[in-house]
This record gives structure tokens, sequence and C-alpha cells, in this order.
């Protein structure tokens, strides 16, 4: 075997060696988790639903009277489609069960999906940046207003 061939063989074996120490390490995590997902999911999914209540009560709180509470409603319902598109996402990457194999399953498909999982955390972080921006907006009109009517 000439020396290149031998240095690519060499690569693919520690390339497979590394992917089935992160499926197994995974998968043992997953296995032991009490939430039956790894703890970055679990962290991940939690975020999530405290981003949901907060659109929930965005989309409770204001009726859409101004341009600003129109825009911060849309905002609220775009971030509450996401994120629940991100919980559906989050909920395949679960053990049905405590098996070893099902664990294995899970890490494989959540390995595959990491892509997946971070792009729509982006977006995500766009919507929740842009509603605080908006928020911001709708505070500083707010004050200014009280600031003129105290003046009159």
């Amino acid at each position: 075997m000439d020396p290149i061939a031998a240095i690519g063989f060499a690569a693919s074996i520690l390339q497979f060696i590394q992917f089935s120490t992160c499926l197994v390490r995974g998968a043992y995590e997953i296995q032991h988790s009490s939430t039956g997902t790894t703890s970055e999911n679990a962290q991940i999914s939690n975020v999530i639903s405290d981003l949901q209540e907060v659109a929930d009560g965005l989309e409770a709180d204001f009726k859409g009277s101004n341009k600003h509470e129109k825009a911060l409603l849309k905002l609220a319902k775009q971030c509450h489609a996401v994120s629940d598109e991100l919980m559906k996402l989050l909920g395949r990457l679960k053990t049905k069960d405590d098996s070893m194999w099902e664990s294995v399953k899970v890490k494989l498909i959540s390995v595959r999906k990491e892509k997946e999982v971070a792009s729509i955390e982006k977006r995500l972080s766009a919507y929740s940046t842009e509603l605080l921006l908006r928020l911001s907006l709708m505070m500083q009109y707010v004050v200014h207003y009280l600031i003129l009517s105290r003046l009159r």
C-alpha cells in the first residue's frame, strides 16, 4: 500500500472511531437522562418553552391598536410558529423507552438533525432580538408620551 493511501485509510479509521465514540457517549447520556434526550436538547427545549410563554403573553396583552403593536403581534406569531417547529423536531429527538438501542437510534437522528436544529435556533434568535427591539421602541414611545403629558 502506498503511503498516501495508508494515510487516507488511517484517517478514515480515526474518523470512524471518533464518530463511534460520540455516538456511544451520546446514547449513554440519553439513556441515563431523566428527559430521554441530550442535555443540550433539554436545555434548548426549556428556553423554547419560555419563549413560547413570552410570545403567548404578548399576543394576549396587546390588541394591535398602533403600528408598533401590530408589528409586535406579527413577530410574536412568527416566533411562536418557529418555536413550535423546533419543539416538534426536539420531540422526535427523545426516546420512547430507556433501552440502549432506542438511545442509539435517537442519538443518530440527533447527529443528522444538528444543522437543522441550529438553523431554527438561529431564526428564533433573530425573532427574539427583533421582539426586544420592538418592545424597546414601544417603551421609548410610552416614556416620551408620559414626559410630554407632564409638561403640558
